[in-house]
């Protein structure tokens, strides 16, 4: 039960970065450079679960911004939907992923699943493994999967 909890925990936190994708600034900020957010049109972007792209989910409309320390990723689509926040550094490092993919809602967040970051530019290649269950039939037990997000942002 608790590790459930753990995952929903995930899930909930990256589709709070998700939303935060969909685009404008914070204008009630006094600091614009420190709160962006930009569509990612440049660059083709791929999202990779078990070594097979993701469908369902429109990746040529992915949003990024960043809010202080935090820079979140995502797109969504009818069946479902890919999300990340990271934490500024040195590298940078991964907070949350949440994916949805063939039904299962797949999470690495405190205590669940893996994922690191790699950046070059504007360029972010998040991978790892991630673990959820059917949305459907979540009693059916957990599920690990390796994905590979790999987005440019600006």
């Amino acid at each position: 039960m608790n590790r459930s909890l753990v995952i929903a925990s995930a899930v909930v936190f990256a589709s709070i970065g998700l939303t935060a994708c969909g685009g404008g600034s914070d204008k009630g900020s006094d600091s614009a450079p420190a709160n962006t957010a930009s569509a990612n049109t440049d660059a083709k972007t791929v999202v990779k679960v078990d070594g097979k792209d993701l469908t369902g989910v429109d990746l040529s409309n992915v949003g990024c911004a960043k809010q202080g320390d935090r820079f979140a990723i995502g797109a969504g689509g009818a069946s479902g939907g890919v999300g990340a926040t990271l934490k500024d550094g040195n590298p940078p490092t991964v907070e949350t992923v949440g994916i949805t993919v063939d039904g299962t809602a797949l999470a690495v967040g405190p205590g669940v699943g893996k994922a690191t970051v790699k950046v070059d530019g504007d360029r972010y290649t998040i991978s790892g493994t991630a673990s959820g269950a059917s949305i459907s039939n979540p009693m059916a037990g957990m599920v690990s999967k390796d994905f590979e997000i790999v987005v440019t942002c600006k």
